[in-house]
């Protein structure tokens, strides 16, 4: 009889929330959000996760909705098929990845919400790698300069039940 080894894998939470949060409430829709953070802040926000192009331009394979949007399925408590919902989401990443800005939109296009316990955010702006305090705080400092900002707030991802939301 063949002896059957198993392997659990856990996963250390703290390593996968290595990144900046920020929350913005704004009435703005998020195309124009991105076109005032591009017009005040120097960052270069194009829409979508990643590029449905590889590194030789080759057409990436899967389905074009997973680099589009940020996809959350919802677990279904009872047989029913568990819902997708589909968060905008735009990004300004270096092609060597020495920064990636992430801002996504906390309602789904299906109307749930990202991050439930903080539900009065309407963006959240994810920063990964390093960023240094004092260009942070400047970023923030931009970020309310633009009319239609109502606030901008720095926040501990590790605190919300939803972190996992935001990994991706």
């Amino acid at each position: 009889m063949n002896k059957i080894t198993v392997f659990k894998l856990e996963m250390d939470m703290e390593e996968e929330l290595d990144f900046v949060l920020l929350g913005i409430s704004s009435p703005l829709r998020d195309y124009r959000l991105c076109h005032f953070l591009n017009k005040n802040t120097g960052l270069r926000f194009i829409y979508g996760k990643e590029s449905d192009l590889d590194h030789k331009g080759n057409s990436k394979e899967g389905p074009k909705e997973e680099y589009e949007y940020h996809i959350i399925q919802e677990k279904s408590r009872n047989k029913k098929p568990a819902l997708k919902h589909h968060f905008a989401i735009y990004r300004d990443c270096d092609p060597n990845y020495e920064y990636e800005y992430y801002l996504i939109n906390n309602r789904s296009l299906e109307g749930g919400i990202l991050i439930p316990e903080i539900a009065n955010f309407d963006f959240f702006m994810v920063i990964k790698h390093f960023i240094h305090e004092d260009d942070l705080n400047t970023l923030i400092q931009q970020i309310n300069r633009i009319n239609d900002i109502i606030m901008v707030k720095e926040i501990v991802p590790k605190i919300l039940k939803s972190k996992e939301n935001l990994i991706f």
